[in-house]
């Protein structure tokens, strides 16, 4: 069984050291931010009405399955294709029966760098089609990119 621990500050790091004496090696360690910012997800809500609009503008009004070319439907395919999928477990409270299924990540999983990769993905992709998304200098993504050196 594993265990997480949350560790805020350096102070912090004596629960982890009494947990590795407690549980023992091997262990995993995932060092994360802060959860993605609500700037960076209304800049990637901003991105999927305007990759919306470039297609409905292009005269492409739906997708290939024939569902409308909307900005959640944008969103969607966006985190289906950058994203991806992961493993969830149902289980029906009568019969006990567990049914595994797939289900779209969420952006309000991501930290911070990690909603920065999946909008750097969206970004690369909508570049190399053409499709122009608004970059506002002093937003939380461009001051990461810049950080990162991955912008001017």
């Amino acid at each position: 069984m594993s265990i997480n621990i949350r560790l805020n500050g350096i102070a912090d790091l004596s629960r982890l050291k009494c947990a590795l004496q407690e549980r023992g090696f091997p262990c995993n360690v995932k060092l994360t931010g802060t959860r993605r910012s609500l700037p960076q997800n209304a800049l990637f809500h901003k991105w999927c009405e305007e990759i919306a609009g470039f297609f409905v503008a292009k005269g492409k009004a739906s997708f290939a399955d024939g569902s409308a070319m909307t900005k959640d439907a944008v969103k969607r395919n966006l985190k289906r294709t950058f994203l991806g999928h992961e493993e969830v477990s149902d289980i029906d409270l009568r019969t006990g029966v567990i049914e595994k299924r797939y289900e779209l990540r969420k952006t309000s999983d991501l930290d911070a760098g990690e909603m920065h990769q999946f909008m750097t993905k969206i970004d690369a992709w909508a570049a190399e089609y053409g499709i122009p998304l608004t970059h506002p200098f002093d937003s939380e993504y461009m001051e990461l990119a810049r950080e990162f050196g991955e912008a001017a």
